[in-house]
């Protein structure tokens, strides 16, 4: 299975992803698909793409009610729930934690924590889509601090989490570890490739960005 992933497309459409559509079986969307609801045809172009492959996507703090709204009518939206695909149970977590812009998708960790923790429990094989990333690794860090999400963290660690597609930090393009589990935040810039069995991850830029 050829997983690939994007993040924080803030209403610019990969065309490059089309173009790889014959290749890609599950695609990974981590949020901020649009830029506080602009840029809505993203969303469109995407659901055309479901014709060829599964397409998950959770929204971003950066996406507004509308936005979750339009990926609930095409059935894009993994927020809150569970897709097993083949032997992966694929858990959506969308918004973040509170941010100082007071954006639209914000949550408390207790919040993050509590419905994360009752959407993997007693799952295996997690394939863990959020827009946050986790706290305290290289994909969260603003100047010298760590923004990202200590509940994201925290179930990382506790729950049988194998792979954590990411963004909100436009800056932090780059894949990590906690544990044995694999992090990855494309960026605006980017997309990932993971072949699960291989347990294999790679960072490709985009031709022109």
């Amino acid at each position: 299975m050829n997983i690939y992933g994007i993040t924080d497309l803030h209403g610019r459409f990969p065309s490059r992803i089309r173009e790889m559509r014959d290749k890609i079986d599950v695609l990974i969307v981590s949020g901020d698909i649009t830029h506080f609801g602009e840029g809505l045809e993203v969303i469109e172009k995407l659901a055309e793409l479901s014709d060829y492959m599964e397409v998950l996507c959770v929204p971003g703090n950066c996406d507004n009610l509308e936005v979750v709204d339009l990926l609930e009518e095409y059935k894009l939206n993994v927020d809150g729930r569970v897709k097993k695909i083949e032997n992966y149970n694929f858990v959506g977590i969308g918004g973040s934690n509170e941010t100082p812009f007071n954006t639209p998708l914000e949550f408390s960790e207790e919040d993050l924590y509590d419905k994360g923790k009752k959407l993997c429990k007693g799952l295996k094989n997690i394939i863990l889509i959020t827009h946050a990333p986790p706290y305290g690794t290289m994909l969260d860090l603003v100047g010298e601090k760590h923004v990202g999400s200590k509940a994201i963290r925290k179930i990382i660690e506790e729950e049988n989490v194998i792979f954590n597609a990411c963004g909100h930090i436009h800056e932090c393009r780059g894949i990590d570890k906690i544990g044995k589990t694999i992090i990855v935040n494309p960026s605006p810039k980017s997309f990932f490739v993971y072949q699960p069995s291989k347990r294999v991850v790679i960072l490709e830029d985009y031709i022109g960005l």
